[in-house]
């Protein structure tokens, strides 16, 4: 696991911290739930366990910069790449050098 994080959970660590640094009560089932997520699953997305659908990412984004088209085309490809890279990965792990 040397590689880099992709975008989507960088991004999404950085939102996390400056609202843990904003209120030091915010915690990671608050963050899921103004995520509409659920908390289980947001916490296995951030260690890499699990990764959104597109259609959970397009929520999610939504949530966190509604206003920003670049963020979100940035966020979902991410997420895209991070899909398709594991399924490459499931289908022969020797077609991709993805680290999940």
């Amino acid at each position: 696991m040397g590689a880099k994080n992709p975008y989507y959970l960088e991004y999404l660590q950085e939102i996390f911290q400056k609202r843990c640094e904003k209120n030091s009560q915010y915690s990671l089932r608050a963050f899921a739930r103004d995520l509409s997520l659920d908390p289980s699953f947001l916490s296995k997305v951030l260690a890499r366990k699990k990764v959104f659908s597109l259609r959970s990412a397009e929520t999610v984004i939504q949530k966190l910069a509604p206003e920003n088209k670049e963020q979100r085309e940035v966020f979902l490809r991410s997420v895209s790449e991070e899909l398709a890279c594991r399924s490459l990965n499931e289908f022969d792990s020797d077609l991709t050098d993805c680290d999940s």
